[in-house]
C-alpha cells in the first residue's frame, strides 16, 4: 500500500512540476496565451460594466512565467521527498 501511494505521490508531483515548466519556460508560448486571455476577459468585464477606460494589467507574461517556475520547484522538491521516504524504507 505505501509503495501505490508513493507512485501517486510521484505522478501526481510530476504532472503539477511538468505543467509549473510548461509555464516557467513558456513551452507553446502559454504564458503569453495566459496574459492575452486575461486582458481579453479584463475588458469584457470592463464593457460589461459600462466602463471603456484601458483596462487594469493584473499580471504580465514574465510574472505568470516567475510564477510558473516557483510552482515547478515545489513538486519536483517533493517528488524528492518521497524518492527519499520510498528508498530508506
Amino acid at each position: 500500500m505505501f509503495v501505490v501511494f508513493i507512485l501517486l505521490l510521484l505522478t501526481f508531483f510530476l504532472a503539477a512540476g511538468v505543467t509549473g515548466l510548461c509555464f516557467a519556460l513558456n513551452v507553446k508560448d502559454c504564458a503569453v496565451r495566459l496574459e492575452q486571455r486575461q486582458l481579453r476577459n479584463i475588458e469584457l468585464r470592463a464593457h460589461a460594466r459600462g466602463d471603456l477606460g484601458p483596462p487594469d494589467r493584473f499580471a504580465t507574461a514574465f510574472g505568470i512565467r516567475v510564477a510558473g517556475g516557483l510552482l515547478a520547484l515545489v513538486p519536483f522538491g517533493l517528488i524528492f521527498a518521497a524518492l527519499i521516504a520510498a528508498f530508506t524504507g
